[in-house]
């Protein structure tokens, strides 16, 4: 399970917004509850159809004077990107605008070995191939060392960045980054590839060609480095979408295709799902090159480059499979870590260039911050986190630094690189610095507004659209359903999912859950459950249909509130901390509870703990108290606890088992 927060729109609001506009009610009340409660915020929110000067930018006009010279002298020019989504679609948006000019360019793009941004090494080998100007994409805005050693070799450089700028800005032609203190533009949240789309609008003298030739690709980049879809990144973002019936690029053409997405209804979530991994494999598991390539092309050799993308993609997926498989194994044989408030976990050889997308299902799976760090031949450690509200990924690394090599991050995700050796001391740091967070509860889901009869209405549903591109800065709306009462269970997809017919509110309707297999769920037809859903219109056979996807749920009258500060309690019982007597009180398991819970996995044999905790929940039955009879059982041998899984396994045994000789049940009764 995870926190929910169900928001409640201001009704005068709403009314306000409803009184001034053609909105619907449902539109509204989600505007209203994101913050958008009054018609100027409305008004920048939808009217952002048009980007900004790109000559706003701080040094523009300068970046723009040294490479028109560049391109009318000859000189050859590298543009040097960065091997994710977002570098590789700006290094290949300004190669082509460069090569559409005349310009005599190439590219380069480091392999994820040599490490992000420039490096001394590359500007050789760019030195000997007789480049006499670099133009940085996505990258080099710390790159302070390295930018003198350029103009050492005298190398022009220009530099086009969206990063945080350190202290020092880094010595060149042109430093071109919204995130200058200095810079007076407006919109600040750019990707990289939104700061070369600019960069080529202020060389072409408006943005008519560059955005009838590129929106696609930017669109691509932007979604993928996640950035808010807010002010200009929305525009982008709307424009380009709507451009993919009309791309030209036969490799992104292609790719589409392979992917199954049809390019006249490319969404946001297509291009985070389906699009953008696919290119993030080029520089996980290969070359960034095969990926500029492809997008480079100008025939059907693309095809090429993607079956190429495709089959890293493939290899990238087995590879997060065998390093989940490492963590499960290490968490089934310590189980004790899932108590602990922040996760840090380590291996040896795990690929680094997806151990950023494990710990993001990490996080998903178990609920808790972590850090993954894989350990190299050498014994340097290099590691990523994820993170939610509550813990913040950057200040905990500061907290540690004395125990690191390097780090960078912000709240929710970060890097580090650290020895061996310091490992364990850093996971002291992280455990000293978790301790700190009061807040640090669990993840959040946060629902727009509580669904009312009225709301279930396809007309209503696809009002939604007008918000749109959904991604960061601007999710999918979550509603939430409290009491429905399921009619019916149905499998799907040979049962690896579920549907569900209920009943709420006198409206009649179904609701999806993927992944979950009927016997998974928690509940039967005539129970009544909680949900978090989005709602959605789709099409099949002509005829549309209201669709309703769970994102998650509970049994009804189950307290998220009681369920984690409960499930808190006990994993700082289970570290040792001191836990208030109150609660010591209430979690202690009489033989008649422990008679019942062992009764009820003796029927179903194999049970998921919040499951279990579903079916069992009651005034006196709380989680900390399933969780200790279960570790009473756990210790006898009457059943097997999955860690990794969180499941229960029923366990054969032979003889009578005598519960007043399990020490978990003498310890907290002793207390």
């Amino acid at each position: 399970m995870k926190c929910w927060e169900i928001k409640k729109p201001d009704p005068l609001k709403v009314d306000e917004i409803l009184s001034k506009s053609d909105l619907t009610s449902l539109c509204a009340e989600v505007l209203v509850s994101r913050g958008y409660d009054n018609m100027e915020m409305l008004v920048d929110f939808f009217n952002n159809d048009e980007l900004s000067d790109p000559m706003t930018l701080k040094d523009m006009s300068q970046a723009v004077e040294v490479i028109s010279r560049a391109i009318n002298n000859g000189e050859l020019i590298c543009v040097y990107g960065d091997y994710d989504c977002d570098g590789i679609t700006s290094t290949t948006i300004l190669v082509k605008y460069l090569d559409f000019s005349g310009a005599n360019v190439m590219y380069y793009i480091p392999h994820r070995d040599e490490g992000y941004g420039i490096n001394k090494n590359a500007v050789d080998k760019l030195k000997e191939q007789g480049v006499s100007l670099i133009i940085t994409v996505d990258n080099g805005i710390l790159a302070i060392d390295e930018a003198e050693y350029i103009k050492e070799l005298g190398i022009k450089l220009v530099i086009t960045d969206h990063h945080q700028p350190g202290d020092v800005l880094p010595t060149a032609d042109a430093v071109v980054n919204p995130h200058r203190e200095d810079c007076p533009s407006v919109f600040k949240d750019l990707a990289g590839v939104g700061v070369t789309f600019k960069l080529c609008a202020a060389l072409d003298g408006d943005y008519s060609i560059v955005s009838e030739q590129f929106s696609d690709l930017a669109a691509l980049g932007t979604i993928a480095d996640i950035v808010p879809l807010k002010g200009e990144n929305r525009t982008l973002v709307k424009n380009g979408l709507s451009m993919f019936k009309n791309s030209e690029n036969y490799g992104l053409l292609y790719l589409l295709e392979k992917c199954g997405i049809n390019k006249n209804r490319v969404t946001s979530n297509s291009v985070s799902f389906g699009i953008a991994p696919r290119i993030n494999a080029a520089g996980r598991f290969g070359s960034a090159s095969t990926a500029v390539d492809a997008l480079l092309s100008e025939d059907e050799s693309a095809k090429f480059e993607i079956d190429d993308l495709l089959m890293l993609n493939n290899r990238r997926k087995e590879t997060e499979i065998m390093i989940l498989r490492d963590i499960f194994e290490y968490i089934d044989e310590n189980p004790n870590i899932l108590n602990e408030k922040v996760l840090v976990i380590s291996g040896k050889g795990w690929h680094h260039g997806v151990i950023g997308i494990v710990s993001a299902k990490i996080m998903e799976l178990y609920g808790k911050p972590n850090f993954i760090i894989s350990v190299d031949e050498n014994g340097i450690g290099r590691g990523s986190a994820r993170s939610f509200e509550g813990f913040n990924v950057y200040k905990c690394l500061r907290y540690c630094e004395d125990t690191l090599i390097r780090f960078g991050g912000h709240n929710f995700a970060g890097g580090l690189t650290v020895k061996a050796d310091d490992i364990p001391r850093f996971i002291k740091k992280v455990s000293e610095f978790a301790g700190k967070c009061d807040k640090l509860s669990g993840m959040i889901i946060k629902a727009d507004k509580l669904l009312e009869a009225k709301d279930f209405d396809i007309s209503i549903a696809e009002s939604l659209s007008i918000l749109e591109p959904f991604g960061e800065g601007n999710k999918m709306p979550v509603f939430a359903v409290i009491g429905a009462v399921v009619r019916k269970i149905v499998p799907l997809s040979q049962g690896k999912h579920s549907k569900i017919e209920f009943s709420y509110d006198g409206v009649y309707q179904t609701a999806l859950f993927f992944s979950r297999p009927p016997e998974s769920l928690p509940f039967n037809a005539g129970d009544k459950i909680d949900m978090l859903v989005n709602m959605e219109v789709n099409e099949y056979k002509g005829e549309k249909q209201l669709s309703l996807r769970v994102v998650d749920f509970r049994n009804h009258g189950i307290s998220g509130k009681k369920y984690f500060a409960a499930k808190s309690c006990y994993e700082a019982y289970k570290r040792g901390e001191a836990v208030p007597q109150n609660v010591i009180h209430r979690v202690k398991p009489t033989r008649d509870e422990l008679v019942r819970i062992y009764k009820y996995i003796m029927a179903v044999r194999r049970v998921s703990i919040d499951k279990l905790f579903m079916k069992l929940n009651s005034q006196s039955m709380n989680y900390f108290k399933l969780r200790i009879a279960l570790d009473v059982f756990n210790e006898l041998g009457l059943i097997k606890l999955i860690a990794s899984r969180q499941e229960v396994h029923m366990v054969e045994v032979s003889k009578k088992v005598d519960l007043s000789k399990s020490t978990v049940l003498k310890n907290i009764y002793s207390l």
